[in-house]
């Protein structure tokens, strides 16, 4: 093997599709390496020459879902609240959370790799956000973050699992959702300029 030779972006972008698609459908530990060579068209040496491991392959693939996530810096606190528990919730209403869960609870190593790869860059991205509400005044001072996060991205995740299987609870709009988590949120002065 060549060190220096660069890598094929188009093989790179075929494992990592493949790759989340068998972690979809199997679960982190119901897909071989080989069937994910043979879905890519590549040996599993080119596998191996990008993961040193299965769990570095793993890793990488819970990872990859996220690289879609929206970048709401430039939205105004309320658009990108909505815009990012959007995106949460239709990365739930995939399916792939329900199969990911049932694998940490047969292997508890997963845990880790899914809260690091999936779970904190997702929670970084809304903490942004309030945390950004709160500097520029349009959030009380006295916001909890954590607690906001969880009010907020629990009824996004119940949504999108709930949409994945047609059930009423997942046509909730999450619109709504936040502007009923915001009403105890918003800074008076806010509420004041409003009203």
């Amino acid at each position: 093997m060549n060190p220096g030779r660069p890598r094929d972006p188009r093989i790179d972008e075929a494992l990592t599709q493949n790759l989340i698609e068998l972690l979809a459908e199997r679960g982190p530990e119901g897909f071989s390496v080989d069937e994910l060579a043979e879905r890519s068209g590549v040996g599993k040496a080119a596998i191996y020459r990008r993961y040193r491991s299965r769990d570095e392959l793993v890793a990488a693939g819970f990872a990859a879902v996220n690289e879609d996530m929206p970048d709401v810096s430039g939205m105004p606190v309320r658009d990108a609240l909505i815009t990012l528990l959007e995106w949460i919730a239709g990365a739930h209403a995939s399916g792939m959370t329900p199969t990911w869960l049932v694998g940490m609870q047969q292997i508890p190593q997963l845990r880790e790799s899914y809260l690091c790869n999936v779970v904190r860059p997702r929670r970084t991205a809304l903490a942004a956000v309030l945390e950004r509400g709160r500097a520029e005044g349009y959030l009380r001072a006295d916001v909890d973050i954590e607690v906001a996060m969880t009010c907020l991205s629990a009824p996004a995740i119940h949504v999108g699992m709930h949409r994945a299987r047609g059930y009423p609870s997942g046509e909730v709009s999450i619109a709504e959702v936040v502007d009923l988590v915001l009403s105890g949120l918003v800074s008076p002065a806010v509420l004041a300029t409003d009203s």
